[in-house]
C-alpha cells in the first residue's frame, strides 16, 4: 500500500516540478521537488525501500528530461541508499540537519550530472539551466 502513495506523491511532485517550478527559470531555477521527496523518504521511510524508491523516482524524472536516460535514476538511488544507511548518525530532530542534507545531496546530484554531461561534451555554461533542471 505504501508504494501506491510513494508513486502518487512522486508523480504529483513531478507534475508540479515540470509545470510550475520550471516557470521559475527567470529567477535562476527552483527547487527539485522530486529530489527533496527522495531525501525525505530516505530519512523517514523504511531503510530497505529508500534505494528502490529513489531509483523509481529518478527514472520518472529521466523520462521527462532530455538528458541521458537513467542518470537521475542512478543518482537518486545512490542518494537514497547513502542517506538511509547513515540516518542513524544524522541528528534528524534538528532543522539545520534537513537543510544540510538537502544542500549536500542536491550539490552531489547536480555536480555528478554536470560531470557526466561534460565528459560527453554536452555541457557548457550556456546549458547549465538544462542540466540543473
Amino acid at each position: 500500500m505504501r508504494w501506491i502513495w510513494i508513486v502518487f506523491v512522486g508523480l504529483a511532485l513531478l507534475a508540479v516540478d515540470v509545470g510550475f517550478v520550471s516557470q521559475l527559470r527567470f529567477l535562476g531555477g527552483g527547487p527539485d521537488l522530486v529530489l527533496l521527496f527522495v531525501i525525505f523518504l530516505s530519512l523517514y521511510g523504511p531503510i530497505d525501500d529508500a534505494p528502490l524508491s529513489g531509483w523509481l523516482l529518478g527514472i520518472a524524472k529521466d523520462s521527462l528530461s532530455a538528458g541521458t536516460f537513467g542518470l537521475y535514476g542512478v543518482l537518486f538511488m545512490v542518494i537514497g541508499f547513502f542517506l538511509s544507511r547513515v540516518r542513524a548518525d544524522i541528528f534528524i530532530e534538528y532543522n539545520i540537519s534537513h537543510v544540510v542534507n538537502a544542500a549536500v545531496s542536491t550539490l552531489f546530484v547536480y555536480l555528478a550530472a554536470l560531470v557526466w554531461h561534460s565528459t560527453r561534451g554536452e555541457a557548457s555554461l550556456s546549458m547549465m539551466p538544462l542540466v540543473i533542471g
